[in-house]
Parts: C-alpha cells; structure tokens; sequence
C-alpha cells in the first residue's frame, strides 16, 4: 500500500505532499516573524494576532511533515493495516492549534477592551495586512491543490489554515485601516473576531477528522462506486454488506458477496480476488478490499459465464 508521495515520484515534485508542506513552512516562518514584528513595531494588536495565526502555521507545518513521514512507513507486525492514520492524526494537530490560537488571540482581545487598551496602529502594519492576504491564499490554493489531487486530509487541513489566515488578514486589514483613520478600537475588534473565525474552522477540522478516526463512513458516492464495482464482476450475484474506513489518504473496504452455492472453494476464491482488483482499479483511493464470500441464490446464475 504505497502513500501518495510514491503515487506522485514519476511526476512534479510541486505537486507532492511533503514538497508542498516545505514550501508552507518557510512561507509561514516568514510571515509570521514579519508580521509579528511589524505588529509590534507599528503597534497593531490585529496584526500580531495575525502573525500569531501564522506562528500556528508553522508550528502544524511541522507537525504534518512528521505525520507524512509517519504515514508511509509500511505495514508492520503491530500495524499490519499501515501507518497511514498518521495523516489523519496531523490533520488533528492542525486543528488543535487553531483552536489554542483562537482562545489566546480571543483573551488579549478581550482584555484590550476591558482594560480600554487601544492601540494606535501605523500605516506599515497596513501594508503587511495586504500583502499577507495575497500571500496566504497564493499558499492556500497551492496547498489545497495538492491535498485534493492525494486526498490528504493533513494538507486539505492545513490548506484550510492558510486560508482562514488569509480571511483574518483580511479583517486585520479592515481594522487597522479603520483605526489609522479615526477608530483605534478597530484594531482590537479585528483581533476578537479573527479569533472567532479560527475557532470556527478549527472545531469543524477537529470534528471532521475525529470521525475518520472514530471509523465513520465516508461520503455515499465513494460507498455507492465500491458496491457499484463490485456487482459488475462476473458471478457476483449481489454485495451483502459493505463497510468503509478511512485511513489518511486512503480507503479500507470490508464487503460480503453472493455467488451460486455450486462454486468450487477455488473458483470462489479467483471471484474474490478479482472484485479486489476491480474495486482498487476503478475506485481512486482503495488501497485494500476484504472480500468474505457467501452462497448465494441457487437459481440465479446469470451473470456467470
């Protein structure tokens, strides 16, 4: 069971997961140190909360290069099914510090409005605002790109942080503005409410890849095409139950099929094998397909050659 970082060797390496990630990290590592500076320096509580959200990138971007490398180690005697849960795991790395940024950016904000500590932001930290969001939605649609093209969920999360960085650069950049021009409390309103659209995106990637841990079903049209190919293979009268786990960028697939009862243990054995291949060739994604055979109906032999 190969990971798609193998899938992708004969291609661009733009286009593979762990190339991609390498390219966020330094991307990350930049804006955050520079707009945690300039944030600072041009007395913008938006944009250093800004900049904290891209600290958060950065410390993700390692965390996925590590469930990467994890993830594509072959199967073991303790593992035999693989490693590839590692991606999900990252995924939910991902999604804890976007969680832990929202609540640290929330409580500065919060207590700037208490304390009725506004700052006076300078035009500097405007400019970073701007450039920040050209940046990271450049970074987003890269990453998500990529995340589709394997279905990661690691970089289809941390293409969602790029993104949601983007967006509250966005909001930072309508609070400094506001608050250069006549409205200092501006720049702290900007700070509360990107620490409510992290918190929101976090909670929706923590619940989503929880459940793929928790070995929830996937979406019905992948479900709906696993049954759909097994039925078309010769002698398959019908699939009985059909079970699908996620596993990083993958799919495991457990079914029963019915074949005529008169079916020898040998050509029983050459059927479930060939809907294992069907289903791996046609379906993007399955890496493994378990196949219990079961007899079937006695006159319903029509589809057997």
């Amino acid at each position: 069971m190969a990971h798609s970082d193998h899938a992708a060797a004969a291609g661009s390496r733009w286009l593979r997961p762990v190339f991609c990630t390498g390219i966020g990290l330094v991307g990350n590592s930049l804006l955050a140190a520079g707009k945690i500076g300039v944030g600072f320096a041009a007395a913008s509580a938006a944009l250093v909360a800004d900049g904290f959200h891209s600290l958060a990138d950065v410390l993700s971007d390692i965390g996925i290069l590590f469930a990467l490398k994890a993830a594509n180690r072959p199967p073991d005697d303790n593992h035999p099914y693989g490693h590839h849960s590692f991606e999900t795991l990252g995924a939910v790395v991902v999604a804890a510090f976007m969680l832990l940024t929202a609540v640290l950016i929330a409580w500065d904000a919060v207590r700037s409005f208490v304390l009725g500590e506004f700052r006076h932001p300078e035009l500097p930290a405007f400019v970073a605002a701007i450039l920040s969001v050209g940046t990271k939605e450049a970074m987003a649609r890269y990453t998500l790109t990529v995340g589709r093209r394997h279905n990661s969920p690691a970089l289809l999360a941390n293409g969602a942080m790029h993104r949601s960085d983007a967006v509250s650069s966005v909001a930072a950049a309508v609070g400094i503005g506001g608050a250069i021009l006549r409205w200092p409390w501006l720049d702290n309103a900007a700070a509360a409410l990107i620490s409510l659209f992290i918190l929101r995106m976090g909670w929706n990637l923590l619940h989503e890849n929880v459940m793929a841990l928790m070995d929830t079903m996937p979406d019905t049209a992948l479900v709906d095409a696993i049954r759909r190919e097994a039925e078309a293979v010769p002698c398959v009268q019908e699939v009985r139950d059909l079970r699908v786990r996620q596993r990083g960028s993958w799919y495991l697939a457990d079914l029963r099929i019915a074949i005529h009862p008169d079916h020898s243990l040998g050509a029983a054995h050459d059927i479930a094998h060939q809907v294992e291949d069907k289903v791996r060739e046609s379906v993007p994604n399955v890496a493994r397909v378990f196949v219990h055979v079961e007899p079937g109906q006695t006159d319903d032999d029509t589809n057997c050659p």
